[in-house]
């Protein structure tokens, strides 16, 4: 029986649901095709684009040529803002006797400061939590290096992220967050305490210069953090796509921070 485009998208919905995690659309193609065999191929082909462009708050693009239904996004997202949430929270002891106990939080707004005094940065905040969801995360520290008006070469925006771990023993974490954040970000530092093992201190030297991230280290202790550089990170390019999700996020989230960043 040949299907109408109601009916082909219908079936589009179904392979959706039945695909919690996401579908590329030449595989939804492919899987409404085996239901619709005496459909043909460009009736099918059409009735899925329109699908997908006339349905954005229904449909979610989650990566280049990959598309998910905006409830399982939400859950994904719930779920990762829960974890974030868990995290952050989490309590560290202070160098100081007698301090009370910190969190990554507490070097946020310094970390922020310390790439706009280094040159880093233009402007740079802080963010953190799970404002931007996504299984991705969220960076923690957010900045942009943008041209002065003086200056006589004008480049492009250079985004700059950071993941702070306040915990000693979370390096691998905060690794897997800072090369995640490399999709959307021109640099991207890893900032651990300077109390983090030798061991696990040599294994993110190493994994930082092979993959480009930056690596700094920092005391705890809120009112002289000492950031230093261990490894430099190399400016590369982001995948323009990422770039947009991540901007059309933060748009939503935080559209006040945007403005400032841009």
């Amino acid at each position: 029986m040949k299907l109408n485009r109601q009916q082909i998208q219908a079936k589009a919905i179904a392979v959706l649901e039945a695909n919690p995690q996401g579908i590329r659309w030449s595989d939804l193609l492919r899987a409404v095709e085996a239901q619709a065999p005496d459909t043909p191929h460009n009736s099918i082909h059409g009735g899925i684009h329109n699908l997908l462009t006339t349905r954005s708050t229904e449909i979610v693009k989650v990566a280049r040529g990959t598309y998910q239904l905006a409830q399982y996004v939400a859950e994904d997202d719930a779920a990762a803002s829960a974890h974030e949430a868990e995290t952050v929270a989490a309590p560290v002891k202070a160098e100081t006797p007698g301090s009370e106990p910190l969190t990554e939080q507490d070097f946020y707004a310094s970390f922020a400061e310390w790439l706009e005094e280094n040159d880093e940065a233009t402007v740079a905040a802080a963010l953190g939590g799970a404002s931007l969801g996504g299984k991705w995360g969220t960076p923690d520290v957010i900045g942009v290096l943008k041209p002065r008006a003086q200056d006589i070469f004008k480049f492009e925006p250079q985004i700059v992220t950071a993941e702070i771990k306040a915990v000693p023993s979370q390096p691998v974490v905060a690794f897997g967050q800072a090369v995640a954040y490399r999709l959307f970000s021109h640099k991207s530092y890893i900032v651990v305490p300077n109390s983090t093992s030798s061991d696990d201190m040599n294994r993110l030297k190493s994994l930082c210069s092979i993959h480009g991230v930056g690596l700094v280290t920092f005391a705890l202790n809120k009112a002289q953090p000492d950031y230093v550089v261990v490894v430099l990170p190399v400016n590369a390019a982001p995948d323009m796509f990422y770039v947009n999700n991540m901007l059309e996020r933060l748009k939503s989230s935080e559209p006040k921070l945007l403005n400032k960043l841009f």
